[in-house]
């Protein structure tokens, strides 16, 4: 007796086991890949309203769990005006300031700012999509952005960072792949962007780690890690879900995008005494 017993709870496992093994297979399957058996990323994406976290993808903001050091948060706070309590966008009686945020300076966007969002400013109108289109051969995966028309490579061929790396927006990408997922590790990023629309700001020490990983035919998963030893007090990790989108395409219509020349005017510099105007409190003499 005991020991049918226990064949049939031997038998159960083997099923249950083989179940998982043949559902991870089939999904393993299902995914488009390459003729070098690499999952393909190519395509239109859109999405990134969901993430884990608390926060809108490419938006940490305030209410997320992104932890920053004294220089992080002395800037965050530069980037922010008091107003009342009870106004739209508030928290903790401040909100973001126009005129530091770098988009109404004509600036691109930045490597973390830059996407995937799910929607992008166009000014009085309202949004519009943000979509990604992949382009992917064995050497590079190219990312072109309906956004600001930014692209982005992430070099696949084994190639290693420069020793005396250029500092640019969206910095220098290299990926290898990790089983089905992509890992890009990303340095070189100029350090005026910020990481998100709430005024959270980075060094130009920042590090982003990405894992892209085509989940099935229809999404694509995204987790980014940063790393910033100046602005972060510890590394901060977001994952977002895109959408393929095949009946959508990058244009080269700009209209909807809103014009940055509107909005125009010198940015104050840290510690400048612009903010009297706008009733902030200056820092320190000499600054923070």
């Amino acid at each position: 007796m005991k020991n049918r017993l226990m064949s049939s709870m031997f038998g159960f496992v083997v099923f249950a086991f083989s179940t998982v093994v043949l559902a991870q297979t089939a999904q393993a399957q299902a995914i488009p890949r390459t003729t070098d058996g690499k999952p393909d990323l190519s395509g239109t994406w859109f999405g990134g309203g969901r993430t884990t976290g608390g926060q809108a993808a490419g938006q940490f903001g305030p209410t997320g769990t992104i932890e920053l050091t004294k220089w992080g948060r002395d800037k965050f706070n530069w980037n922010r005006a008091p107003v009342a309590a009870n106004a739209p966008g508030v928290y903790g009686g401040q909100v973001v300031r126009v005129d530091q945020d770098p988009l109404y300076h004509c600036y691109p966007a930045g490597l973390v700012r830059l996407g995937p969002p799910r929607y992008i400013i166009t000014g009085g109108s309202g949004a519009r999509p943000a979509l990604i289109e992949i382009l992917q051969t064995p050497s590079k995966v190219i990312l072109l952005f309906n956004y600001q028309h930014e692209v982005r490579y992430i070099y696949t061929d084994g190639r290693e960072h420069p020793k005396n790396l250029e500092l640019t927006w969206n910095g220098h990408s290299i990926g290898r792949w990790d089983g089905d997922a992509l890992v890009v590790d990303t340095i070189g990023i100029r350090d005026e962007s910020w990481l998100d629309t709430g005024g959270h700001e980075h060094s130009t020490q920042l590090r982003v780690v990405e894992r892209f990983r085509r989940v099935d035919a229809e999404t694509l998963e995204i987790e980014r890690t940063l790393t910033d030893p100046v602005a972060l007090a510890k590394p901060f990790t977001t994952t977002v879900s895109l959408k393929l989108s095949p009946d959508r395409d990058i244009d080269e219509n700009i209209n909807g995008v809103y014009d940055c020349t509107q909005f125009m005017m010198r940015k104050p510099a840290f510690g400048e005494g612009v903010n009297t105007l706008l009733g902030i409190s200056e820092p320190p003499a000499g600054g923070y």
